[in-house]
């Protein structure tokens, strides 16, 4: 099981990422650096994570083929299990706003 499968909300917001081409997927992927750069202001995700845990350049896992949406999604993983919810509904609320406005 991956890490993202454990939660609803997560799991569908990386789902949904990962359909979106290149350069969205980078979008959002700096939109998730941000929202939690606002939240946790000590930077812990960014502490715990290293270049082994990021795929060590292997680029097994489809998101480690672009360094932004690597460290975003890594970033991601090493937050707590609610950061990682709040952050999924918002990245998945303005998704809902993006392809309301422009559909």
């Amino acid at each position: 099981m991956r890490w993202y499968d454990v939660e609803p909300d997560v799991y569908m917001a990386i789902s949904l990422i990962e359909c979106s081409e290149l350069p969205k997927q980078v979008e959002y992927a700096k939109l998730i650096i941000d929202k939690l750069k606002e939240r946790d202001t000590e930077m812990e995700f960014i502490k715990n994570t290293t270049i082994s845990n990021l795929g060590g350049g292997n680029y097994r896992r489809w998101y480690d083929k672009h360094e932004t949406v690597s460290l975003a999604f890594q970033y991601l993983k090493n937050a707590n299990t609610d950061l990682q919810k709040e952050i999924a509904k918002e990245i998945l609320v303005y998704m809902n706003i993006e392809a309301t406005t422009f559909a």
